[in-house]
């Protein structure tokens, strides 16, 4: 086998690749039309590869299989729009990340515009991935090509500060160009209404409608300068916004209303001031984080060698603040520097992560929910002590996967609150639009979801890492100055509240028998579902793609999630399942709580443990069955 074939005999031998026809005209058109270009010769050597003789030797066969996979991947339609926007792997074909991926974005884009009358301007941030401005450049040069006016920042910059942007700036739409916490070989695109959230409802429908006809009829799209936009030239009709030399125009504004979110009057800083370590996680979560904080009174301490590295993410397997291996080389700075508090971001700084310095001197992970379950209880001790008018007119959002303790921090102390979103920060804007088209808005006093993202105010409307940041400083503030830390008052609410626990099991699938196996996953729970998990007996369970009649469309939307609530031996726990939106896999939600009022600490500890078994064996139930659905389906690699 060779793959130092000519671009000819490939595309004449495409008729030999064992993929249906279906697959087979595209991969011509994308090996032949001058729209797919910047991918043509990437896909020739995976074609060629795929041409490989069966049986040569095993590992010629071994890469013929994977190209045979990744073909069959990369064309088995558009890439869809998650709940992280469309993401995915750089490559050839329209289930993957590249030029022509981003022109039918813009194209779909500006027909939804059009469709909806928005204001034609659109913003464009983008990351620090080594792809990201480039495709920021393809899109904004695709966009003035639609007549639509475009103000690009350019230079990496935070996801919410685009959906800040778009409401300051009265655009009809924003986009991001990254794909977050993925592989450093993967990047996305997000897309930003005019609210300054990201897309749902009606609008991703007619975007999605828009981005699959331009992919239909690539030939349609208006011609741009691809050489001069890969080259880097920013097209001329765009309106350009260098951050760091105009932070006026970019920065400051934003950096203003994140200070503004903040509950503890006057400076954080004191005579036993709390030292803060934190790293970008190669990201761009430095330029929201390290001035919002200087400007609270801290001197946070940078992780430097975290700092961009041209999207090579060269420190980390995965720059996740959901993962504690994320944190390893921040630790290091953190015990050097006898840090209270080490934080991290991810590359898009929408999602913030946290480890603790304990009173033994080693630090401890702080887990999604329970982040927000002391930011939220942050805020309302704070507003409650001012008498806060916010709290009798604003309300509290959370989703359906996240701790139960934010709905029972709220109502204890009668805020309104919602607590049964769908995941993805796109819906709890959503429903703080509904409120808006009701005529009946209300001041947004907080809002989380479990992965780690985090929102207070109504100027954005995307999860936002540098607020984040600012509560759970002035929070771990107030408890170093009560001579405790961000555990301690963690345990002052499990008294009061009962001891909750919540984790999630993931199982990935990749590639179109992975897909098929995460379907079949959730064909068996909607059709057969089991009646016991962990011990505990299925005493309700709902399926989220039923009709629902809540009065607030967003409320009311369809999703792929079947929801299970399980009670036995006087302990519940609630399980969901659902299928990722932005990777390869299912995730498996196991959320438990205790007793409450349990003070005594061999007695709490023994329930703690008790409800963490519990938590283990659910979720160890839920990824057997569907580990035992999912095995026959996916094919071997």
């Amino acid at each position: 086998m060779t793959t130092t074939v000519s671009a000819e005999s490939v595309f004449e031998a495409i008729d030999r690749l064992a993929l249906p026809e279906s697959m087979r005209a595209p991969i011509r058109a994308w090996l032949s039309d001058p729209a797919y270009a910047d991918t043509r010769a990437e896909l020739e050597r995976t074609v060629a590869l795929a041409l490989g003789v069966a049986g040569a030797d095993p590992a010629a066969d071994k890469a013929r299989a994977q190209a045979l996979a990744e073909l069959e991947d990369a064309f088995v339609g558009p890439l869809p729009i998650g709940t992280g926007g469309r993401r995915g792997p750089c490559g050839a074909g329209p289930n993957r990340v590249n030029a022509a991926v981003m022109r039918e974005t813009a194209r779909g884009l500006a027909v939804a515009m059009r469709e909806s009358d928005e204001t034609p301007k659109v913003a464009v941030v983008y990351d620090t991935r080594s792809s990201s401005r480039g495709f920021a450049l393809v899109v904004a040069a695709a966009l003035t090509a639609e007549q639509i006016a475009v103000t690009l920042v350019d230079g990496p910059r935070p996801t919410p500060q685009l959906s800040f942007l778009v409401r300051r700036l009265g655009c009809g739409a924003g986009i991001v160009i990254s794909a977050s916490h993925n592989p450093p070989t993967d990047n996305g695109i997000k897309i930003y209404g005019p609210d300054g959230a990201q897309v749902i409802g009606d609008l991703d429908r007619r975007l999605m409608e828009g981005i699959v006809e331009a992919g239909n009829n690539p030939g349609s799209l208006p011609q741009i300068d691809i050489s001069a936009v890969t080259a880097g030239v920013v097209p001329a009709a765009v309106e350009r916004i260098d951050p760091d030399a105009e932070p006026e125009r970019a920065d400051s504004p934003y950096h203003e209303y994140v200070l503004a979110q903040g509950v503890t009057p006057g400076p954080i800083d004191g005579d036993d001031a709390l030292r803060v370590a934190f790293t970008p996680l190669h990201g761009v979560g430095h330029s929201s984080v390290i001035p919002v904080l200087r400007a609270r009174g801290l001197q946070p301490i940078l992780v430097e060698a975290q700092l961009p590295d041209d999207g090579v993410f060269e420190t980390v397997k995965s720059a996740n603040p959901e993962s504690v291996a994320a944190f390893a080389v921040g630790l290091e700075v953190a015990r050097a520097q006898r840090a209270d508090l080490l934080l991290a971001t991810d590359p898009d700084a929408d999602r913030l992560g946290a480890m603790v310095r304990q009173a033994d001197g080693n630090y401890g992970f702080i887990d999604g929910n329970r982040l927000g379950v002391l930011m939220l209880d942050h805020v309302l001790r704070e507003l409650s002590a001012l008498g806060a008018e916010e709290l009798r007119g604003g309300w509290v959002l959370t989703t359906l996967v996240s701790s139960p303790l934010i709905a029972k921090l709220a109502r204890a102390c009668e805020v309104e609150v919602v607590d049964d979103l769908l995941v993805g920060f796109k819906n709890h804007a959503g429903v703080q639009a509904d409120s808006e088209q009701r005529g009946e808005p209300r001041t947004l006093v907080f809002a989380c979801e479990e992965s780690h993202g985090y929102l207070r105010g109504n100027e954005i409307r995307d999860k936002d890492g540098a607020i984040a940041a600012l509560l759970l400083c002035e929070c771990a503030a107030a408890c170093k100055r009560e001579g405790s830390d961000l555990f301690g008052r963690l345990e002052q609410l499990w008294v009061t509240h009962g001891y909750h626990r919540e984790q999630t099991g993931n199982l990935y699938a990749t590639g179109s028998s992975g897909r098929r196996a995460i379907s079949a996953v959730m064909d068996r729970l909607r059709s057969d579902p089991p009646t016991h998990f962990g011990g505990l007996e299925v005493r309700a369970s709902s399926d989220r793609l039923a009709p629902r009649s809540t009065g607030w469309p967003t409320r009311d939307l369809p999703g792929d999630v079947m929801v299970y609530e399980l009670e036995g031996d006087g302990r519940g726990c609630r399980l969901v399942f659902r299928p990722s939106g932005t990777e390869p896999k299912i995730k498996a939600y196991a959320l438990a709580h205790g007793r409450a009022g349990i003070e005594e600490p061999g007695a709490a500890a023994d329930e703690r443990a008790q409800v963490d078994a519990l938590v283990a064996q659910v979720l160890a139930d839920a990824e057997q069955f569907a580990t035992k659905v999912m095995a026959p389906l996916i094919e071997p690699t």
